[in-house]
């Protein structure tokens, strides 16, 4: 069932500190290169924090990667006490199929941190729907912590502050640089990504907004509607992002969303910077979603440096942030952690 966050306060995971326990899960698609596995768990060890990693980041065999083994996995995960958080690898398509076989009551005994975006948006949607606790839509190991040389300093400090403390965040900037440049894994992951200079968010509204924050990946969630691991988005602000350049396929996403009425009573729409896209493309996906949010009298934020872009934000699912188009500012006003 979905939270009522105005009733029921979601719980919170204990923050992360040195020497506690990562546990590094793959409850989508298989890790594709042990080098950069091997990279990622070097740099959360210099973090200063314990990794362990499951057995499904070590086989692509898919009579081993079924449903039940992946969310195997993840309940020994959820239910062992020395753990306290749960990374996953990389994102996929069929994190969904994990769902239904999930220990919630574990994981609401003892919460832990979830981190991971794209397709792993199912999973942090059904762990804070259905056993009430915050999770953290933010880097997963094999894109962002394992990048090269080294993880980017924004998306380091982003998932450090939200995660590392218990107090808000407070106010989110935008990056002053962003990448989306292809290097192959292990074949030309020898160097770093080449940055351009970011334009900044791009607000689309008027007065002040307040609201828990939810969301994900727009395909993801879309994919989500009708199952009973969807929360209910009313007086949310609802964050999406896409790994779609084409927008008439984000069109097919938003308008079977608003069918399904999950926009009824949204507060406001923080969307990603656009995926790969061309400048042309770039100028449809906004006027859509102009269309789509203030076009209905939404307040919306573009260009957040969320989801498919680096360096990227983490942003925890069920805490209260606030919007004020007239100062164009972004805060997280409680704390994710205790």
């Amino acid at each position: 069932m979905a939270i009522d966050h105005e009733r029921v306060g979601v719980r919170l995971p204990q923050h992360l500190a040195p020497g506690d326990l990562i546990a590094v899960a793959t409850p989508s698609g298989p890790v594709c290169t042990a080098g950069r596995l091997a990279r990622g768990v070097s740099a959360l060890r210099h973090l200063g924090f314990d990794v362990i990693v499951g057995p499904q980041a070590y086989t692509d065999d898919p009579r081993k990667r079924t449903p039940e083994a992946r969310s195997a996995e993840l309940n020994s995960f959820f239910r062992d006490t020395s753990i306290r958080a749960v990374i996953a690898t990389i994102g996929g398509y069929t994190c969904n199929a994990v769902l239904p076989h999930l220990d919630y009551a574990a994981l609401g005994q003892q919460p832990k941190i979830i981190c991971g975006y794209s397709d792993i948006t199912a999973l942090l949607l059904a762990c804070h729907t259905r056993a009430g606790i915050v999770t953290f839509h933010g880097p997963t190991l094999l894109p962002e912590v394992a990048e090269f040389p080294a993880m980017h300093d924004y998306t380091r400090s982003s998932f450090l502050r939200v995660i590392g403390r218990a107090a808000p965040a407070g106010a989110l900037k935008a990056a002053r640089a962003w990448t989306d440049e292809f290097l192959t894994w292990e074949v030309d992951d020898n160097r770093p990504r080449l940055m351009q200079p970011s334009g900044g968010w791009v607000w689309f509204g008027h007065g002040c907004v307040r609201g828990p924050l939810v969301g994900g990946n727009l395909e993801t969630i879309s994919a989500m509607a009708g199952t009973p691991y969807m929360p209910d988005f009313g007086g949310a602000i609802l964050f999406l992002e896409t790994a779609s350049d084409n927008p008439e396929l984000v069109e097919r996403s938003l308008a079977h969303l608003d069918m399904a009425d999950a926009f009824s009573g949204i507060a406001a729409v923080l969307f990603g910077r656009p995926f790969r896209t061309d400048d042309s493309s770039a100028g449809q996906m906004s006027m859509l979603l102009q269309r789509w949010f203030p076009g209905r009298g939404i307040p919306l934020v573009t260009n957040i440096d969320l989801g498919h872009t680096d360096p990227m934000l983490t942003l925890p699912i069920g805490v209260n942030a606030s919007l004020d188009f007239a100062h164009e500012s972004l805060a997280v006003i409680d704390a994710a952690v205790c």
